[in-house]
This record gives structure tokens, sequence and C-alpha cells, in this order.
């Protein structure tokens, strides 16, 4: 049988599995909750990968990688992102990861080094948690979000970075009758300006990646019309970290 490597991507959202084989082809990906005592979820993948790939080597990311001790190598996000991404995008780049509660801007080389990476600095501002906290309070359903934005013509944003505070102005926002469509672009609007405020290479290519670039793809148009610049986005952004951790797996054996 031939050798496969797996990749977990602990993420402070979901935990994310992504199996490749020796010519680094992704050939199964599988994801659940990170923060639940039911791991019969992640216990049914893990036998689905034992049952149909001869797994040569773990590699582990993410907030809880030290949770995995069976795992060969243990990486960064940083890492992992910037070399599964240069596997795909060979060149220089700036990759922006949208993750569950922190923003990850990494100047990432044409040989997948990480050469320079900043973070948001303001709490969750700019984050998964932030659009779905938001939302929640706007009573926004999560999965038409990006489908209703689409719809309007909004312009303004969220003035505050706390969560707690862009909630209380999103009720005004109610309050004032604004609709859902031009709340939920609000929102997007917001997460961009803070991802703004982050320094960038402006004259790197830039690739988004993370479940806000998958669960919410209408955040990409905003990004571009904001940042003045073309925004790619690879297909399965949320297994891209595992992607990386898998090669890192394979290129240790």
């Amino acid at each position: 049988m031939s050798k496969h490597f797996l990749g977990i991507d602990a993420g402070s959202s979901f935990t994310k599995f992504a199996v490749i084989n020796e010519a680094n082809e992704l050939v199964y990906k599988g994801l659940v909750k990170t923060l639940t005592r039911n791991k019969d979820e992640e216990n049914a993948i893990m036998k689905t990968i034992k049952e149909n790939f001869s797994i040569a080597g773990i590699g582990a990311t993410g907030y809880g990688r030290q949770y995995y001790k069976n795992a060969n190598v243990i990486k960064t996000e940083l890492y992992c992102a910037s070399t599964g991404l240069t596997e795909l995008f060979p060149f220089e780049k700036n990759i922006i990861d949208i993750g569950g509660e922190d923003v990850k801007i990494i100047r990432s080389g044409a040989n997948g080094k990480v050469i320079d990476f900043y973070m948001n600095t303001k709490c969750a501002a700019g984050t998964g948690a932030f659009i779905t906290e938001v939302a929640d309070r706007a009573e926004i359903n999560l999965s038409e979000m990006s489908a209703i934005a689409e719809k309007s013509n909004f312009k303004k944003e969220l003035n505050s970075f706390c969560t707690v505070f862009a909630k209380t102005e999103v009720m005004q926002w109610i309050f004032d009758n604004v609709p859902a469509e031009d709340i939920a672009k609000g929102i997007y609007i917001s997460v961009v300006n803070r991802i703004k405020k982050i320094p960038m290479d402006k004259s790197l290519p830039i690739i988004l990646i993370g479940g806000v670039a998958k669960f919410h793809p209408y955040i990409k148009t905003i990004m571009e019309d904001y940042l003045m610049q073309k925004v790619d986005v690879p297909e399965n952004p949320q297994y891209i970290n595992a992607f990386g951790a898998a090669l890192f797996a394979k290129n240790s054996e």
C-alpha cells in the first residue's frame, strides 16, 4: 500500500484533518468542532483514516497541536500556512489567514519560508468569532449572511474594535431599522477595515485562507474593493494549514 501523511490543524473553532499521498495530493479531508467533550466525531474520522490509508507520518498545528501526542512533527500555523499554500502558489505572496480568534498576515517566500508576519492586536476584532457573535446579535443566519450581504449597497462599518461594543452598535442599527443585508455587509466591511490596519507589503499578491474565506465568500469581494487589489482564494481554504502540516510530516520522513 502506498504511503499517506496526515495533517491536523487544531484551531480555536474547528479541528481539520487532511490526508495527502506521496504526490502531495489531498485525498481526504474532514473537520469537527474543537471545543466539545464528545469525541465521537473525531474518533470516527480517525477510524476512517486508519482504515483507508497507510499513514506514514502525522503533522500537527493550531492552538491544540500539543494535544496530538502521536504527531511526528509539530509546527505553528504560520509555517504550515506558508508551506501548504506555497505548494499551490509557488511565488512570494501575502497570506491573510482569518481564523476563529485571530488574523494573521504572513509574507511567504516562493520557497515556502516565512519572511515576516503580523497579527491583529485588538482582541478578537476582525476574526471569525467577531463575525459570529455580532451576526448572532443581529439575528442573521451565518449560512445566509454572505448571500444577503451581496444585495446591499451599504458603506458603513462598526466603529468599535471590541466585540461587546460592536454588538451594542448593531443594536442601534436594528433600532434604526437598518435592513439585515446592510448589517451583514457592515460587519464584513468592519472586518476588512481591521485587516487594513495590519502592516502588509501591497506590492505582493494576496491570498486569503481560513474558515471565514470558505463560509463567508463575499468578504473576498469587499476585501478587493477596500484593499484595491485582486485577492485569490484557494480551493478548500480552511484546510490549508492542515495540508501544510501533512507536507511537514511527509518531508520529515
